[in-house]
């Protein structure tokens, strides 16, 4: 074991410690189940979290050969850390990194399904294109933000149950750059394509051996350059191939942009795949296309613990879990159990299906209406979205009608229903962050923005992604929803809630909950809902609730292109 400064002690082994299947690391939270491979100064493995019975990857990070502890590993797990401002359905979910005496450990969501080296067993060309999409889009985004994704070795490759080819075991390796992260991409393109590996293994790979073996190299010519995929597999597509080889070379294809833009063009968007021999289909529900926008993620904090370790030390299994840290994971961050709702909670539930079957059968009149006005040939050029727009304003406007016109007068001579002071004290909030459900798509967004919606700014502003698709809980839709969470200070009703923002048509709900991270929407209570138009939009609260922790929780996003759906929201005001 090395001592305080990190300096090997006498007697002990200058390089990282033996990882063994059943070994024990993080104080023995985590338990060691299988090797996925490595890199130089990397382990891959697939391990159990005991304390929340779920598996995990894991990539242990040490100094490279030769350097003194830390070294090399400081930068990679920085770099790395940095990737938790990027989501994508290409990239594993950092869920923690722990930093240790002497390097650390990378912990992320385990992905089902198969290594990369499995899954081209028996390669699909015709589901190649489609399966690399989330992989680009992941690269795309980080370059957005100047950082690295670290697309350098098959053995960081998972092909998930639905076809989708990502980057399971994040960890940034210095000299790398947004150039390679484009060869990558290709080499992993041209690995499904044919079930060879393109090129050399990154450096120290032969003292990791994953479970699965390695794809075999690809063929190479007298320039010692991959031959063309056509040459190497079996029915692959041309378009597919010249893809790949842009990639490799840099020719044509410089960015990953440009990369993912020539997928879409290719399959549409994210896609998944029905079998290894299926054909393309669209996203499932949950996973649906985010495109390039604003995307302001950086240092927006992904609520995963990014924290430092004290100096404890323990031993388990053989492994010294000093050197990649002691116990210090937030397990009130992480997934568990779907609660029981109780029986309030199932009332709502009652409650909102049938405020939906009402309103399903207004719109669908509405709809017949204008089917029918649209039939009868009335010439009416306005664009489809911008109609059916219009009709939502009518039902909206219906509604409310209906809801202020005056009840009936049951009060006898002189009785007087009592009135209630309008709301006129704010509210104070101490903090704003983003959040979203556990479990829903990507992370919560631009947490690092969030608190300019309480700051008494209208020129600063939160700003939501920008997405190809609505929110909501359709099969293409990414997202049901984004939202912000306020704490206010102290627990209090809040009786108005106004948000301001200029994108018109933003739906929203006020929600409270009891604690400052709610699992999910079945863990809040809706107060009510708003529509921004004209520059803001209210919620007047009959019944609230007192908290101090109130969500608004975005349904729907403004308009603001063709497929380009996203919200800018300047400042929300509180009432009691």
């Amino acid at each position: 074991m090395g001592d305080a400064n990190g300096v090997p002690a006498q007697g002990s082994p200058s390089g990282p410690p033996r990882l063994t299947a059943g070994g024990l690391v993080s104080g023995g939270r985590y338990e060691l189940l299988e090797p996925h491979g490595g890199v130089a100064g990397q382990a891959f493995w697939r391990a159990r979290d005991k304390r929340l019975g779920r598996e995990v990857a894991l990539t242990f990070v040490d100094p490279l050969p030769g350097e003194q502890p830390p070294g090399s590993a400081t930068g990679v797990l920085d770099r790395t850390v940095a990737l938790t401002s990027v989501y994508s359905d290409g990239l594993a979910r950092v869920l923690d990194v722990i930093r240790g005496r002497a390097g650390g450990i990378v912990v992320s969501e385990w992905v089902p399904g198969l290594s990369l080296a499995a899954a081209v067993g028996d390669p699909d060309p015709d589901s190649a294109v489609a399966a690399m999409w989330g992989l680009a889009d992941a690269a795309t985004r980080a370059a957005e933000h100047g950082l690295i994704l670290g697309v350098d070795s098959p053995d960081r490759i998972r092909v998930t149950e639905d076809g989708r080819a990502l980057l399971a075991f994040p960890g940034v390796p210095r000299d790398t750059d947004t150039r390679s992260d484009v060869r990558g991409l290709g080499m992993v393109l041209y690995t499904l394509l044919t079930g060879r590996w393109p090129g050399p293994l990154p450096e120290g790979s032969e003292f990791h051996e994953p479970r699965d073996g390695r794809p075999a190299s690809a063929p190479v010519d007298d320039d010692d350059e991959p031959l063309d995929p056509t040459v190497v597999g079996t029915g692959v597509p041309p378009e597919s191939a010249v893809l790949a080889m842009r990639s490799l070379d840099g020719s044509s294809v410089s960015s990953a942009a440009t990369v993912r833009s020539m997928i879409s063009d290719r399959v549409g968007g994210p896609v998944r795949v029905a079998s290894s021999r299926g054909h393309a289909v669209p996203a499932a529900p949950g996973h649906g296309d985010p495109v390039a926008g604003p995307r302001d993620r950086a240092g927006d904090g992904t609520g995963d613990a990014v924290r430092g370790v004290g100096p404890d030390r323990q031993s388990h299994g053989g492994l010294d879990t000093d050197r990649y840290g002691a116990d210090r994971y937030d397990a009130d961050r992480i997934d568990e159990a779907y609660p029981q709702p109780d029986e309030a909670t199932q009332k709502r539930r009652w409650q909102i299906m049938a405020g939906t079957s009402a309103a399903a059968v207004v719109v669908i009149a509405l709809l017949s209406a204008w089917l029918l006005g649209a039939l009868a040939g009335g010439g009416d050029e306005t664009p489809l979205s911008q109609q059916l727009d219009a009709i939502e304003r009518a039902a909206q406007a219906s509604r409310s009608a209906a809801t202020t016109e005056p009840a009936s007068d049951e009060s006898g001579p002189g009785e007087t229903e009592p009135t209630r002071e309008a709301p006129s004290t704010p509210v104070t909030v101490s903090d704003v962050t983003s959040w979203q459900p556990v479990g829903s798509a990507g992370v919560a967004e631009n947490s690092s923005s969030a608190p300019n919606v309480a700051d008494g700014d209208r020129s600063t502003s939160w700003s939501t992604d920008t997405y190809r698709n609505q929110l909501g809980d359709g099969g293409a839709a990414y997202k049901p929803g984004v939202g912000l969470l306020l704490t206010l200070d102290g627990e209090q009703e809040t009786r108005r809630v106004v948000v301001h923002s200029d994108d018109d048509g933003v739906r929203f709900e006020v929600r409270v909950a009891d604690s400052a991270s709610p699992d999910s929407l079945e863990d809040t209570t809706l107060l009510g809902e708003g529509t921004i138009r004209d520059g803001s939009g209210t919620v007047t609260i009959d019944e609230p609730e007192e908290s101090r922790y109130l969500i608004v929780w975005f349904t729907r996003l403004g308009t603001s292109g063709p497929e380009s759906y996203a919200a800018s929201i300047s400042e929300i005001l509180l009432t009691r």
